[in-house]
């Protein structure tokens, strides 16, 4: 676990400085070891001192940040077949991970065909970056997009970081900086980029089937994606609010035989924190509930807006909790936390999607398809921003390629049985129901993470207390954090 780093002159300038700059931007993603690779050399140091003692000078450059979260863990940067190569991220089970350096050295050299076939073949989170004889770069990320990436240039540079910060402490503008398509393959040179779609989330409209078949599947599916998500581990935390989705993976976590801890976190007084203890209970996992205060909020709010990057006010009294979350995580030494996020997309969580069902009568297959794409970018990399800088790393059952192709397959209907539905996720309740979990999971209707905890609440009087309304404030005290960085 890390950040994965690429800079690339388009004027044949030496750009060695630059990457170590964002490695020093980037060190709260891990400072045990940093590496860097001038496209001659890899050099891995305990220090940034050591590398910059190696006066490496390069019109390109690869870089990596590293912290071991599992104990076999090592920096993800090395040669391969005469190629260097950057892999950030988990294979999951995490023996795929071997196929790497299988596939680059069985295409004799076409390792643009090997990236894609990376892309195409491996399941996992994950991206990479490999630097080709030539100075050109081949770059990668899995088709749903879990671990960051971002793309930015400007007139100097083409440049890659697991995190904005580090592409605006090179001179690169926001407007300029992108996130990097998953599932897409990029082709770098000095003179252009490339991007080539490889795999994408498929969907294929299933119709009538049996109702018993489907859950079976779906139960089948999130099981082996949750068995996948924790071969690697023999303890997991699990961010979990006693809603539908965290006590549905909860439950199969149990089953499968990892030991788990059920994390929940809200302001005092929050309703949320005595319905999950009731309903961990039930299920029959070691709890820790984490109760914060309004002065909570405001503490953390700042280190928040410049871990998430970014002035959405609906993003961050998202990401508090989640903050929250991972930090109780890490001082009970769970290095692992599974989150639920991606259930909402594929299943018709939010309320919004009534309003679809009403406007498109019915028909919102294509609705929840375009938010599953966009899952990257509206939920996932924020949340393995947040969790990275308290040394956890997230994992998300439902963000699964086989699970995600299935559920965004199903008829709307097996989701939404109304304009008016007060549950949703209807067919994901009936697994919750059949998988014998208790009727204050499966008939509760969702609540919103910033309204359960009361973190939206809160802000809202932070707000005020300024003369200003939730998002006014917010946007203030991002530009104050961009500035201080």
């Amino acid at each position: 676990m890390g950040s994965a780093i690429a800079v690339l002159s388009k004027r044949d300038e030496n750009v060695t400085s630059k990457a170590v700059k964002m490695l020093n931007v980037l060190r709260h993603r891990g400072a045990e070891t940093y590496g860097l690779s001038d496209g001659g050399e890899i050099v891995i140091a305990k220090s940034l001192e050591d590398i910059i003692s190696m006066g490496m000078k390069s019109n390109v450059a690869l870089a990596c940040n590293f912290k071991r979260i599992l104990p076999e863990d090592a920096p993800q940067l090395m040669e391969i077949d005469g190629f260097e190569v950057l892999f950030e991220g988990r294979t999951f089970p995490p023996n795929e991970k071997s196929e790497v350096a299988g596939l680059i050295k069985r295409s004799r050299g076409d390792v643009e065909e090997a990236a894609k076939n990376m892309i195409r073949t491996l399941n996992g989170s994950f991206v990479f970056i490999i630097l080709e004889r030539g100075g050109k770069l081949i770059v990668g990320r899995d088709p749903v997009g879990a671990v960051p990436l971002y793309l930015g240039e400007n007139e100097h540079v083409y440049a890659l970081a697991s995190e904005r910060k580090a592409l605006w402490s090179i001179g690169i503008e926001d407007s300029r900086i992108k996130s990097f398509p998953p599932g897409n393959l990029a082709k770098i040179c000095s003179e252009s980029i490339v991007l080539v779609p490889v795999k994408t989330i498929e969907r294929t409209m299933i119709g009538s089937l049996d109702e018993k078949y489907i859950i079976d599947k779906l139960h089948s599916l999130l099981l082996n994606s949750i068995k996948r998500r924790t071969a690697d581990t023999k303890r997991v935390s699990i961010a979990f609010s006693g809603g539908l989705d965290s006590s549905v993976i909860a439950a199969l976590v149990k089953k499968i035989g990892v030991e788990a801890l059920l994390i929940c976190v809200g302001l005092e007084g929050s309703e949320e924190l005595e319905h999950a203890e009731k309903i961990a209970e039930n299920i029959g996992l070691p709890f820790r509930a984490e109760a914060y205060t309004p002065d909570h909020v405001e503490r953390d709010l700042r280190k928040v807006l410049w871990l998430i990057e970014s002035a959405n006010a609906l993003k961050i009294s998202i990401g508090i909790p989640i903050f929250w979350a991972a930090e109780a995580s890490s001082k009970m030494g769970c290095g692992i936390l599974l989150s639920g996020q991606g259930s909402d997309e594929i299943f018709a969580g939010y309320h919004k999607y009534l309003r679809g069902y009403e406007k498109l009568e019915g028909k919102i297959e294509g609705l929840l398809y375009h938010d599953a794409l966009s899952l990257y970018e509206t939920s996932l990399e924020q949340d393995e921003k947040i969790c990275s800088f308290h040394s956890v790393e997230v994992r998300f059952p439902y963000a699964d390629y086989d699970l995600m192709s299935f559920a965004l397959s199903l008829p709307a209907a097996l989701k939404i049985e109304s304009e008016d539905d007060p549950l949703r996720k209807r067919i994901l309740r009936r697994l919750a129901e059949n998988m014998g979990l208790p009727p204050e999971v499966y008939l509760k209707p969702k609540k919103a993470i910033q309204y359960g905890t009361g973190v939206a609440k809160a802000l809202r009087k932070l707000g005020r207390r300024m003369g200003l309304d939730m998002q006014s404030f917010i946007n203030q005290l991002f530009k104050e954090v961009k500035q201080i960085g």
